[in-house]
């Protein structure tokens, strides 16, 4: 994880993403594309690319012949974020088994694996890129020999509790908008029953 943003500072625009389903094996380019950090398998600089490339093919300024090898999204689904500057937010989430995609008109995250219950990863991701994750995500899955004291998967605990929280606190409100609808309704409905 490069520099960690404190996690009062992640934004909480992305606390109800859930994923959405999508056919990556059509459309390429017209509906939707991609992006995705290798490390060239020569020189091990960081490279936006596609499985096979050549890294001086992708970078001008490179005569390196080294290969790259990114996989694009490969489950049929994806999550949706605004993300500003799609090939940054590709270096940053080199580390991880996700890539930056554009969906239509809207942004987004896509696996670039699967197999397993990748929570903590896709949890990282959004906080790598500046926001609070999911909740549909955070119910983090207890894997064995994974370190919880880490000072990279306390944040990511930390992230996913105030993730929680702030719904929860929006859960509380709403119930308390709800209540003093019916209360405003019942007090109208009393009146008007008076006056009839």
């Amino acid at each position: 994880m490069s520099k960690r943003t404190a996690v009062r500072d992640l934004k909480c625009s992305a606390i109800e993403v859930k994923s959405q389903n999508f056919d990556w094996t059509e459309g390429y380019g017209e509906t939707w594309e991609y992006w995705e950090a290798c490390n060239c398998s020569e020189c091990s600089a960081i490279v936006l690319g596609r499985e096979g490339d050549r890294h001086s093919d992708v970078d001008s300024d490179s005569e390196c012949s080294g290969s790259l090898s990114g996989e694009g999204p490969m489950m049929n689904y994806w999550y949706p974020i605004e993300i500003d500057d799609v090939e940054d937010a590709a270096r940053k989430l080199i580390h991880l088994p996700l890539c930056v995609v554009k969906v239509g008109d809207e942004t987004g995250l896509a696996l670039t694996g699967g197999g397993m219950n990748l929570a903590w990863e896709i949890c990282e991701a959004f906080i790598t890129l500046g926001y609070l994750p999911p909740t549909h995500f955070c119910d983090l899955p207890g894997m064995a020999g994974k370190d919880v004291d880490s000072k990279r998967n306390r944040h990511i605990i930390a992230a996913c509790l105030r993730s929680y929280s702030i719904q929860a606190g929006w859960a509380k409100r709403g119930a308390e908008r709800l209540r003093e609808t019916i209360k405003r309704s019942r007090e109208f409905n009393a009146r008007d029953r008076k006056a009839s």
